[in-house]
């Protein structure tokens, strides 16, 4: 396994025991941070032509140096420090690939592929949450995820880490506008279902799940889903609660959701 100490020219230098290792600036690394050995190997596996640099801690064994020898890639060593001068604090278990960020797909060309499951985020902003988010939706077999351009994250490093590989795999759209990309679906053929606690069907319950093809709405926490947004869905689900707690986390929520979605897809298959 080829293995190199990064030779960055816009650096400082570290000392890590006797060895001397370069610490490359944060934006000389690259655009898209997969931080992780989950975020990482589904870059490589999937876009390995898009990996710009790959650094690690120590030098990869096994699987993961199979796999960078398989896309031509030479690891570049840094230490701790350095790692997390990159990463800016995410959590990066040695282990950080920078390249090319996944192409943002138009709605028409997501639409291409025939997606019985959809997702729609409004106006949740917290790349944790959208991290986890597409990751139970990629793990459920949703054919998208659509945001927003405005009040949505960037794919940061915290939302890949986060989604731990579903950047790789679940086609991310951005739209101008949510509500007409939701007329748009609506002509398509889609329920437009939206999570809201004052919804009026369980979304627990299949029977008050309308039907297939569908988009699951859900907004941010507190305060929720906007007007337009709700005026523009066929129906509201609610989750029920029995504790005295009063909310779920936005990315539970959507959890729950997702998978009773896909049940009733498994269901009518």
């Amino acid at each position: 396994m080829a293995v190199k100490r990064s030779p960055h020219g816009a650096r400082k230098n570290v000392t890590v025991g006797s060895a001397r290792v370069n610490r490359p600036r944060p934006d000389r690394a690259g655009s898209y941070l997969a931080c992780g050995w989950h975020a990482a190997a589904a870059f490589l596996e999937s876009r390995p032509d898009a990996v710009r640099h790959a650094y690690f801690q120590a030098p990869p064994s096994g699987e993961m140096a199979t796999r960078l020898e398989r896309a031509g890639l030479r690891a570049e060593l840094l230490d701790a420090a350095a790692l997390d001068a990159i990463s800016g604090g995410v959590t990066h278990q040695g282990i950080i690939l920078a390249g090319r960020p996944p192409e943002m797909r138009p709605l028409a060309e997501l639409l291409t592929a025939k997606p019985k499951l959809l997702l729609a985020l409004d106006g949740v902003t917290d790349p944790r949450n959208v991290g986890a988010i597409a990751r139970s939706a990629e793990a459920a077999g949703f054919g998208g995820l659509i945001l927003t351009r405005d009040r949505s994250p960037d794919m940061t490093p915290a939302l890949v880490k986060t989604a731990a590989g579903a950047t790789e795999y679940l086609p991310f759209c951005r739209v101008a506008n949510l509500v007409r990309a939701l007329q748009s679906l609506q002509k398509e053929g889609f329920w437009r279902m939206g999570l809201d606690a004052d919804g009026d069907r369980d979304v627990l319950d299949p029977a008050s799940l309308p039907g297939l093809p569908a988009v699951l709405v859900a907004g941010a926490e507190g305060k929720g889903l906007r007007p337009l947004v709700l005026r523009n869905l066929d129906c509201l689900l609610q989750i029920p609660l029995a504790g005295r707690t009063a909310s779920l986390n936005v990315s539970v929520a959507s959890g729950l959701g997702i998978f009773a979605l896909a049940r009733l897809l498994k269901d009518q298959t």
